[in-house]
């Protein structure tokens, strides 16, 4: 009797989960600013925060950060 062996490769894939929304924030690179952008939904939203911050003070440069949660799937 031989023992024979079978590998099987399985492919996945990653994805926004779909019960769950991005969540974006930006804080002001500035130095001698510690202006951080309330975490919110909607990018458009915090980029026009980080406008209305650089109107009212001249700080230019962002960190802008976008996070969201993911599941990773088995493709049929």
């Amino acid at each position: 009797m031989s023992a024979t062996t079978v590998m099987r490769y399985v492919s996945y894939l990653m994805r926004r989960h779909p019960d769950a929304e991005t969540t974006a924030t930006a804080r002001c690179l500035n130095p001698d600013c510690d202006w951080i952008a309330a975490p919110t939904g909607n990018a458009d939203v915090c980029t026009d925060m980080c406008i209305q911050h650089a109107g009212r003070t001249g700080h230019m440069k962002f960190v802008r950060e976008f996070s969201e949660v993911a599941v990773v799937e088995r493709v049929q």
